[in-house]
């Protein structure tokens, strides 16, 4: 079985970014890559091909780990023309991932002459993953499997945060290599490992231009002294000022981590200041100036970002059991995973629901609503989200969306949101709405932050649909066993009755009933049934078989005659429902005719409490019973008869013959009280453990008057 990527820390890319930082030549870069890739995806093989000095060929790396087979890059050591028809051309060319689910989807989309040679890999799935740093092409990621189907979408996730691991990490390294041929080894470390090497002191600030700082921000203003702190996100000034503030007065290397202004949107930087001393032997010395070096992590915040956000809404989703729940849960996801300000779910009417469209709105603060929504503005909502995805931002956004929608947008933008996301939610069933995310701040236009809202988007999708599901099937189980459950029962003369029947899952329904029959002969049918199993399909089949029960009885009350005829409609209804059932014929002088189809003894005061010795029988249906067997007693006036089901004796945490000592001993206490007390008592006792029911319990007591 392939892992669940969903469950995989986030420590893993943690560990490998550290290896990938550690390593000081290509070699050691990719082996960290296709090591993790190997672990987590469990690839048959795994590879990297880096694109060469001329730029039209992809040349696999093969680095070789003692006892690590399977890492090469195709296996094959075979460069790959960038115009050919392959899979990782592909990608090269299009920088956009390919996955192949088949054998069958290889041989239809590519006729390069590498076909062959994969197929005898026995390899029957593929992913190629491009590796793009600083928005120039690196190479290829390539994983093979020897199982059919492509990744999902959590697994997409992680490998393309592995891609881009690798190829910063590739593109790091082949400037070491570079700086180890040159005179240029500060400078080039700089490029590859920092944005920018820095030089500051305090009370005055920078002493040096940051020409990557100014790069990103692309303006032409001085960043010395105070000048780079325009360009810091106003909320993150603060921190960064007070921490500098406490490494200049420990006299200790500071970190810091802010967002910088981009005309494409906020990117997100860490620094390392450390101080330089006047005397490295005295830490209480003079520091004459701070060094230190700027990252920009934005990519790898991002991808982390999005991991742990899809890991977090599958956790919130664990634990929610209604509906409700796993509207609150999605709607938490949407501000802690993406970071919207807002996250509205606009419903269509669900199976088993009140009709009309519901919109589900949750802001930052943690304030939820719902209201009502016209079905028209709901249409033109997916409409504008169409399969893909609608993304748009501030005043010119709202002003392009349909007017039907545009006042919900114009209320947004007043509010101070400046950009939204509109989702599809879809099956592949039918449509259940849009998803619309608010953010504060445009994100700005990156593609793999699209992809990653649509694969939550999808991810929500299947959930709620299947909790609809879910929640239509219980409302069809309850109204289902509202209709099947019996009436009271009815007044005899000479005998005092009383029934308790209860369910184990609340709004879920079961299997069990038990009632009285009156007969034309002035006896009574004492019958009390079990279907295994519980919801709309036990329901059903109780329904069915209480019914051949009443319709046996007036024919022949007998009980041979009864488990005969029940046994006969099994087999012709070919059913497979396990069915047992106590059936008795009880008339006023205590003459009493029992047998049972593989259902418990009942109890009676007869005699003393005790068990009744009724041939036990087998199941409804199974065959290879004559039913002869019949219990004939004759119970004295005043004695009780009491029939239950296996739920009230039978747990978990208890065995059957366990159970049945102690019904029966409980049983001793209240046995010549009245039925509802006797049946009272019983339930009370043996339900009251403080665990859960696992099984419907169902009694039913009678006394001769």
């Amino acid at each position: 079985m392939e892992p669940d990527v969903r469950a995989v820390p986030l420590e893993h890319l943690q560990r490998t970014a550290e290896d990938l930082a550690a390593a000081l030549d290509v070699r050691t870069a990719v082996s960290a890559v296709l090591r993790t890739g190997r672990d987590v995806l469990r690839t048959h093989t795994c590879g990297v091909s880096l694109l060469d000095e001329s730029g039209d060929v992809l040349v696999p790396q093969a680095p070789h780990l003692p006892g690590e087979d399977g890492l090469s890059g195709l296996g094959l050591g075979l460069a790959v023309p960038l115009a050919s028809s392959t899979p990782s051309a592909l990608a090269a060319r299009t920088r956009r991932p390919v996955l192949l689910g088949s054998r069958a989807e290889l041989a239809a989309a590519f006729d390069g002459g590498l076909n062959d040679t994969v197929l005898a890999l026995g390899e029957h799935s593929w992913a190629m993953y491009p590796l793009v740093a600083r928005g120039r092409l690196v190479g290829v990621l390539r994983f093979g499997f020897l199982r059919e189907g492509s990744l999902d979408a959590d697994q997409q996730v992680f490998a393309a945060t592995l891609a881009g691991q690798c190829a910063l990490a590739v593109e790091r390294a082949r400037l070491l290599e570079t700086a180890r041929r040159s005179e240029l080894r500060y400078r080039t470390l700089a490029e590859a490992g920092s944005l920018d090497v820095f030089t500051a002191r305090p009370g005055y600030g920078m002493t040096c231009d940051l020409p990557g700082w100014r790069t990103l921000t692309q303006r032409a203003g001085d960043v010395r002294g105070t000048g780079w702190q325009r360009d810091v996100h106003p909320e993150d000034l603060p921190q960064v000022q007070s921490a500098f503030a406490l490494a200049v007065a420990a006299r200790a290397p500071g970190r810091f981590r802010f967002r910088l202004r981009t005309p494409s949107g906020w990117r997100t930087l860490t620094a390392v200041a450390v101080p330089v001393l006047a005397d490295p032997t005295d830490p209480g010395g003079e520091v004459l100036e701070w060094v230190g070096s700027l990252d920009d992590v934005t990519e790898r915040s991002r991808a982390a970002r999005r991991t742990r956000a899809l890991q977090g809404l599958t956790a919130a989703l664990a634990t929610a059991t209604t509906y409700p729940q796993v509207l609150d849960a999605v709607l938490r996801a949407c501000l802690h995973g993406p970071g919207a300000v807002r996250g509205t779910l606009g419903l269509a009417a669900r199976p088993g629901g009140d009709g009309g469209v519901a919109l589900h709105r949750m802001l930052s603060d943690g304030t939820r609503s719902t209201s009502r929504l016209p079905d028209a503005v709901l249409a033109e909502a997916s409409r504008l989200a169409g399969g893909g995805g609608a993304f748009l931002v501030g005043a010119a956004g709202v002003a392009a969306t349909p007017a039907g929608v545009r006042p919900y947008f114009e209320a947004a933008l007043a509010a101070g949101e400046q950009a939204w996301a509109l989702l599809p939610l879809a099956s592949r069933r039918r449509h259940l709405g849009t998803l619309v995310l608010g953010f504060a701040e445009p994100p700005g236009d990156d593609p793999e932050e699209r992809e990653f809202l649509l694969t939550f988007a999808r991810q929500v999708s299947g959930v709620l649909e299947r909790m609809q599901l879910v929640e239509a099937q219980r409302d069809t189980a309850t109204v289902l066993q509202e209709a099947l459950q019996p009436g009271p029962l009815p007044p005899v003369p000479w005998l005092a009755a009383h029934r308790i029947a209860t369910t184990s899952a609340g709004v879920e329904v079961g299997g069990d009933w038990a009632e009285l029959i009156p007969l034309a002969d002035g006896r009574v049918a004492v019958v009390l049934g079990d279907v295994m199993g519980r919801g709309a399909r036990a329901a059903t089949v109780m329904g069915q078989v209480r019914t051949q029960v009443r319709t046996l009885a007036v024919l022949d009350p007998h009980p041979t005659a009864v488990l005969r005829g029940l046994d006969a409609c099994a087999r012709a209804g070919a059913a497979e429902d396990l069915v047992t059932i106590f059936y008795g014929v009880l008339g006023a002088d205590g003459h009493l005719l029992a047998a049972s189809a593989g259902h418990l003894p009942p109890l009676t005061c007869d005699g003393g409490p005790r068990y009744l010795d009724v041939p036990p029988g087998v199941p409804v249906g199974v065959g290879g019973d004559g039913r002869e067997e019949v219990l004939d007693v004759r119970l004295a006036p005043g004695s009780g008869l009491v029939v239950f089901s296996d739920g009230l004796v039978e747990t978990r945490s208890r065995s059957l013959t366990e159970g049945l000592d102690a019904v029966l001993a409980h049983f001793r206490d209240v046995a010549r009280e009245e039925p509802a007390e006797v049946a009272e008592a019983l339930v009370r006792r043996m339900t009251d453990t403080g665990a859960e029911a696992d099984d419907d319990v169902t009694v039913l007591a009678v006394r001769l008057r």
